[in-house]
């Protein structure tokens, strides 16, 4: 039987070419991963206003992120007792450390990237900006995620005990962030186009944190309050 390539992926054909292209560790080339965790508690009540929100899982501004992952682990019933169509919804950024000895520049700390600059697959002319929490043009680079209103928290059941979990690293994909691996393979410096006056992306930005932002509230409240975990892999 005769068989005929179709396509070769975008770092495979990188590879074939002549003469031969090295590609970078974490673009393209293999890279060791490094992982980040950490855990906030919601109250109860935490996610019954709109924009109250949750930090975690500090990492470096120019990361290449390839998985990012949200847990909860309420023990028994639902996040959301209500109906599917007005669930709880977390939508899912970054953040610039609010740290003043970390190294996160003054200018930037506690402030939130924008979509400003961002374009889909190498950025843009515009340089990138930031603004406060949740102001015009945040980003939400990681999308949405849903409360399950029948069985759990987020997603599908994770071993035999009573943690739900989802992972959301495309979530932005799509025509302002760009293709998945743009997103994996592109520090977030860069997608959020942060240069100098010459157009150089910037170094030294410091540290980035997930932002967790409450988009829409309970529309029933859990029985307990919970922990939400996350999870941050990703190359330097």
């Amino acid at each position: 039987m005769a068989y005929t390539q179709q396509a070769a992926g975008t770092n495979v054909a990188l590879y074939d070419t002549t003469p031969f292209l090295a590609l970078t560790d974490g673009e393209g080339a293999p890279s060791r991963l490094k992982t980040v965790e950490d855990q906030v508690a919601i109250a109860r009540t935490g996610a019954g206003t709109q924009h109250n929100f949750w930090r975690l899982c500090r990492f470096p501004a120019d990361a290449r992120v390839k998985k990012v992952e949200l847990f909860v682990d309420l023990a028994s019933g639902t996040v959301d007792g209500g109906g599917a169509s007005s669930a709880l919804v977390f939508e899912v950024g970054v953040i610039f450390s609010d740290s003043t000895i970390d190294g996160t520049p003054a200018n930037y700390q506690n402030l939130q990237p924008t979509t400003v600059g961002v374009t889909a697959n190498g950025g843009s002319t515009t340089a990138g900006t930031a603004v406060a929490i949740g102001g015009t043009s945040a980003n939400w680079i990681f999308g949405t995620i849903t409360a399950n209103t029948t069985t759990g928290a987020f997603g599908a059941k994770i071993g035999d005990g009573p943690v739900f979990g989802e992972e959301i690293t495309f979530g932005g994909v799509g025509t302002t962030y760009g293709a998945p691996l743009y997103i994996t393979q592109t520090p977030l410096t860069e997608i959020f186009n942060f240069v100098d006056g010459s157009g150089n992306v910037l170094d030294g930005l410091g540290y980035f944190d997930l932002i967790v932002d409450t988009k829409t509230v309970y529309n029933t409240q859990p029985s307990a309050g919970y922990n939400l975990y996350g999870r941050v892999s990703y190359t330097a």
